[in-house]
This record gives C-alpha cells, sequence and structure tokens, in this order.
C-alpha cells in the first residue's frame, strides 16, 4: 500500500511538471508567442486609425501573447526594426511596409531563415512571405475606373495623383485603374500625373503644379483621400469650374465629411478600412495557434459615395 501511495504522488508531481514542459514550447517566451509588428510613419490618419485598432488586440489575451508593436519614422528606420526583429527569437513577424520595394530583402531573409512572416496592406515584391493580408487595392482601381467611367459616359479628360509612384501599392492602385479604363472606356484621356503620396499637403502641392498647365480637366483620380482632400483644397483656391469631381481612396473622415456634406467636387472614396490592421494580428494569432489559413487573404473592397456614406462614418479614420 505504501509503495502505490508512493507511485501515486511521484505521478502527481511529474505530471504537472510535463504539462508545463508543454506549455513552454508554445513560444519563445515560455508560455508566450512572441509577435513584432512594423508599421511605417504615422503620418496621415489612415496609419493612426490602423495603429488604434492594432494596440487594442495587443490589450487582449496577455496570458499567450507578447507583442511589440513599433513606428518606423523612415525606411531605413524600418529596416534596422526589422533587422532587430529577425534576430529577436520572435514566433510570427508582421510588416505593413512603408516602401514595399524596400523592404522585399529583409522580408525574404526572415522568410528564409524559417520565422514566419506577415505582409500587411502594402505588398513586397515575391513570395517571400508566411501569409499577406491586405486590401485588394488592384480592384479598388478597377472601381475608380468604373465610377469615373460611368459618370463622364465614357468621354472626357483627366487626371490622375498617384502614391509614390513605382512602389508596389501603387502600381496595383494605377494598373487596375488603367487596366478597366483602357478596356471599357477608350474615350477617356488620361492628360497628366502627379504624385500626392498619402498626405494633404502633397495632394495639394501635385494639383497646383498642374492646374496651370490644363485648362480643361473633367475629373481626377486620386490614389488617396487625404491626397484628396488636399487637391480639392487648391482646385478651390484656383476657383476651377471645369472640374466635375475627384475621387480619392482609403476611407478618410476627411472625405467622408465632405460626402456626408454633399460637397459637388467629392465623387467617392474607393475604400477598405484600416480597422483591417486589427484583424490581421488577430489572424497572426490564430496562425501561430495551429488554425489553417490561406496564403494570400484580402478584405472586400467598397466605393463609398454620397449615397451610403453614412454606412462607414464609424470605420473611417
Amino acid at each position: 500500500m505504501k509503495r502505490f501511495l508512493f507511485v501515486l504522488l511521484a505521478v502527481a508531481l511529474i505530471v504537472p511538471l510535463a504539462l508545463t514542459g508543454c506549455a513552454a514550447k508554445k513560444g519563445t517566451a515560455g508560455n508566450k508567442f512572441r509577435i513584432a509588428v512594423s508599421l511605417p510613419p504615422a503620418n496621415n490618419a489612415w496609419q493612426a486609425k490602423m495603429l488604434t485598432s492594432i494596440e487594442a488586440v495587443v490589450k487582449e489575451d496577455t496570458q499567450r501573447f507578447e507583442i511589440t508593436v513599433k513606428n518606423a519614422v523612415d525606411d531605413a528606420d524600418q529596416q534596422n526594426q526589422m533587422q532587430t526583429f529577425k534576430e529577436g527569437k520572435y514566433d510570427m513577424i508582421c510588416i505593413l511596409p512603408g516602401n514595399g520595394t524596400l523592404m522585399t530583402q529583409i522580408c525574404s531573409e526572415i522568410y528564409k531563415a524559417k520565422t514566419k512572416i506577415m505582409i500587411i496592406d502594402r505588398p513586397i515584391e515575391g513570395e517571400d512571405y508566411t501569409v499577406f493580408y491586405g486590401g485588394d487595392n488592384k480592384q479598388c482601381g478597377r472601381n475608380a475606373a468604373k465610377y469615373i467611367g460611368d459618370r463622364l459616359g465614357g468621354k472626357g479628360q483627366i487626371a490622375i495623383l498617384r502614391s509614390y509612384v513605382g512602389i508596389p501599392i501603387d502600381l496595383d492602385r494605377y494598373n487596375g485603374f488603367m487596366e478597366v479604363l483602357k478596356a471599357d472606356y477608350p474615350g477617356i484621356k488620361v492628360l497628366v500625373e502627379g504624385d500626392g503620396e498619402f498626405n494633404q499637403e502633397a495632394g495639394r502641392k501635385a494639383i497646383s503644379n498642374i492646374l496651370p498647365a490644363y485648362p480643361k480637366i473633367d475629373a481626377i483620380y486620386t490614389q488617396d483621400d487625404e491626397a484628396a482632400v488636399g487637391a480639392l483644397t487648391e482646385i478651390r483656391s484656383a476657383k476651377r469650374t471645369d472640374i466635375q469631381f475627384i475621387t480619392g481612396f482609403g476611407g478618410s473622415n476627411s472625405a467622408f465629411a465632405l460626402m456626408s456634406k454633399k460637397d459637388p467636387l467629392f465623387g467617392a472614396s474607393m475604400s477598405y478600412l484600416p480597422t483591417m490592421g486589427g484583424r490581421a494580428v488577430q489572424l497572426a494569432k490564430k496562425i501561430l495557434q495551429g488554425e489553417k489559413f490561406e496564403k494570400y487573404i484580402v478584405e472586400p473592397t467598397v466605393v463609398v459615395t454620397q449615397d451610403n456614406v453614412a454606412q462607414y462614418l464609424d470605420q473611417g479614420y
């Protein structure tokens, strides 16, 4: 009997230790999974709203997850961040690249080192990543071409304000737009292109350089809402009455406010919303816990206009 009790006591001591050992294998920090998130400078409202949605998810389930979130100052700083994360023994690294082209190499290095990596919103070049989670920029561009083409009745002259010309997100928004414009609206001519980046000042400056050279512009396709708002300010300052409307991209509160007020010049925003940042980090948690996932995940796009803007006011940035 004594021997039996001794065996039971030994088992009772061993089982908790064994369970603790299993939990410790979950992640790299004891029983916690470690996730690092690198974001570009929070220099526009979209990024700020995304950061807020991510921070809300960071506060959840802290017993199982340790999440580090950092905003970079510039591209060089983001590269340095990613190098530090690469060496930091994280279970997953998530990045919203400021410039997808520049971040391609470090992301590839992390992927080849067998650390899970999630690309958020702005694609890198190639497919060296675990999962991409973003909006469908190309489809948003297609939606913009259809909206502009239909409103102009298939004829007219337009200007385009791009967003850091040549980076992957810019190319998706531009190529999707041009694909539909050329195929379905051959009567619409692109007069000129500028770079509105992702902020009001850049949009204002870009359009101020365009307006004096082109006395007749029917509409403007802008690849960012804040750039569109800045461009609209300059259009009004120049007292241009030839421009029928401008479109934006992203879902900013500034754009939503203009549409809510029935501003005749702000036509539509081709949107997917920044709250996707929180959903991306939630997905990272699920992946680390073994849930199945697709390598390429895109959220649905919406065309926000004066007719439906009320539905999206709480999701803007």
